[in-house]
């Protein structure tokens, strides 16, 4: 709920009783369902309601499909699968590919349609849908049917719906497929009428019967309202199945009260495909009756509506109906303009069918191109977000030894100083390191100085820091640390630095560090800590260097210690020795950020966390 609406007191939609109230009037009054659906879309989209969206979107397509607008269809539809696609809501895709195999099989572009429909089972078996499975069934067989082509296909595929549809308690799809089923041996009968009578009458009773048990099935779907009065667009399909049912077994009587339930039915379903085909069975039944010219009325009504209809088809099958019509009577000059008019038909029902498809091909390799740019610009990010992330770091490392720099160790103190107690600040110097370079080489000096960064980093615990600040000079952040901790894990280093084998590096080279450290006193700013340190690191070349030293405390004052001055000789704890004639940044490449599980007094290498 958005807090606008909340301020306003706007009541907030019940999802789900009024998409079971949208899903009603979809199928039994298809035109109240796209009147309802637009108030219900802004509020969805105003709540990021993505799921309630695409279910308006989906109904208001197929709804605009039953009453013939295929474009507005379309649009609703492709809209919502671009919403499922992008969310993965693969039973939605699944269920959207669908309602677009029905649509384009309404333009006539049985091809897309049939591509459609193989993805659309595809998604649904591999999700399990058993009630989108029978769906895709009766979709497919539809779509065969209406390609006048496969029709043993078209039955099985049927009658595999069929057995679905009881175990998942859906009247309108057991209505949808005895329908098509009905249609299929309507079809037969009126082709084998004239050459196996026998067989024609079989399954002429057939189909009467599965159109009524279709019927049935449709007065047991609910109402626009909920209620149990039927689904009357269902139940005049159904009433036209059963009709041409009649017609083909001869029994016009019941053929003519089928088709007024059906007049009847029509003002409440305002669905163009079902008033042509009511006027294409009326027009036939008058035939039958030998009333030619109340025949060529009706068929001339369901030409008038087929010209509204973007679906040729549909015209088609009423001038197929007229061709019969004029010849009956006898006047085969008509027949043969008709035939011709049916002929055209036909025609453009191909044309546009192949434009439609090449619109789909375009459209496809559109949204590969989209998919494909998408992807690209993806790449692209990640490759900037990687290159910022490696800026960052270098912004803030020694490229050299990996630690951190004099900005990465600002950084850190501001974010540590004051808010951690026993913080302890040392500055560390290699001596004499410019002989290092002048005698033994700067190739030998850039080793020394990895060297000394992994002894360091190896010595501190996980959430300490060791940076590299300029030239041979060091410093240690150690957090929780009182001096004597602190103090020994200089030591440590200390005499790891002077007793490492130096001249296996180089001959002759030997190297050791002086240390300098300070405690944070309590509100310390970081500059005046870092200078007590340097006070500490002076005092320490001047007594001789290779020594630790930490500033001496104020008198009284209990952060900084009891002991002035130099500190005693701690025991060294020997370091894993490091590799010879290695190079690169030390293991840790955090700056030596690291801390160990043991108390500050006795810290000890760790692998890099």
């Amino acid at each position: 709920m958005t807090t606008a609406r909340a301020a306003q007191g706007d009541p907030v939609p019940d999802w789900p009783s009024e998409l079971a109230r949208i899903d009603r009037l979809c199928d039994a009054a298809p035109a109240l369902c796209i009147a309802a659906v637009p108030a219900l879309l802004v509020r969805a989209r105003a709540e990021h309601a993505v799921e309630p969206e695409i279910e308006l979107e989906y109904n208001a397509g197929w709804a605009h499909h039953l009453l013939g607008d295929d474009p507005q269809a379309l649009a609703a539809m492709e809209r919502a699968l671009e919403l499922s696609t992008t969310r993965g809501l693969r039973a939605w895709e699944g269920r959207l590919l669908q309602g677009l195999a029905a649509v384009y099989n309404g333009f006539g572009d049985n091809l897309t349609a049939l591509e459609f429909l193989d993805r659309s089972l595809g998604i649904r078996r591999e999700l399990g849908d058993t009630e989108g499975l029978a769906a895709a069934l009766n979709n497919l067989a539809d779509t065969y049917i209406s390609m006048g082509r496969f029709p043993d296909k078209a039955r099985d595929l049927l009658d595999e719906a069929a057995r679905l549809w009881p175990l998942l308690d859906r009247p309108d799809g057991t209505c949808a497929t005895l329908s098509g089923l009905a249609k299929l041996d309507t079809d037969e009968s009126e082709a084998l009428a004239g050459t196996d009578p026998v067989r024609a009458r079989a399954l002429a009773d057939r189909a009467a019967s599965l159109a009524a048990q279709g019927l049935e099935a449709a007065r047991g779907v609910p109402d626009a309202d909920g209620g149990d009065t039927g689904n009357p667009r269902m139940a005049a399909e159904a009433q036209v199945r059963l009709a041409r049912a009649h017609m083909a077994r001869g029994d016009l009587p019941a053929a003519v009260e089928a088709l007024a339930a059906v007049a009847a039915a029509l003002p409440r379903v305002e669905a163009r495909y079902l008033s042509i085909r009511y006027h294409a069975a009326q027009g036939r039944l008058h035939r039958l009756l030998g009333d030619h010219p109340a025949a060529v009325s009706s068929l001339t009504s369901g030409l008038l509506l087929a010209e509204e209809s973007l679906r040729p088809m549909e015209r088609a099958d009423v001038l197929r109906e007229l061709v019969l019509v004029h010849e009956d009577a006898g006047d085969l000059r008509a027949a043969l303009d008709t035939h011709r008019q049916y002929h055209e038909a036909i025609m453009l029902q191909r044309d546009q069918a192949a434009e439609r498809r090449g619109i789909v091909v375009n459209a496809q390799l559109d949204v590969e191109r989209v998919r494909q740019a998408r992807d690209q610009a993806r790449k692209r990010a990640a490759e900037l977000a990687a290159l910022n992330e490696t800026l960052q770091h270098d912004a803030a490392h020694d490229p050299l030894t990996g630690l951190l720099n004099r900005r990465g160790l600002d950084a850190i103190l501001a974010a540590r100083l004051g808010r951690e107690e026993d913080l302890a600040y040392v500055v560390a110097d290699i001596d004499h390191f410019k002989s290092v370079n002048d005698v033994h080489s700067h190739p030998v000096g850039d080793e020394v100085l990895r060297r000394v960064g992994q002894i360091m980093t190896a010595a501190v615990r996980v959430g300490d820091v060791a940076a590299r600040v300029g030239g041979e000079e060091f410093t240690l952040v150690l957090l929780d640390s009182a001096r004597e901790q602190a103090a020994a894990v200089c030591e440590r280093i200390r005499a790891t630095i002077a007793g490492y084998p130096w001249h296996e590096l180089s001959p002759g080279l030997s190297v050791t560090m002086s240390f300098g450290g300070a405690m944070a006193a309590p509100g310390e700013a970081g500059h005046t800590l870092a200078a007590r340190a340097d006070v500490a690191l002076y005092r320490a070349k001047r007594l001789g260097r290779d020594q630790v030293q930490f500033d001496v405390p104020a008198a009284g004052d209990p952060v900084r210690g009891t002991t002035a001055g130099a500190l005693p000789v701690l025991p060294v704890v020997p370091l894993p020795p490091l590799p010879i004639g290695g190079s690169g940044a030390p293991a840790t490449p955090a700056g030596g950020v690291r801390r160990t599980t043991g108390s500050a007094g006795s810290t000890t290498a760790c692998t890099s966390a």
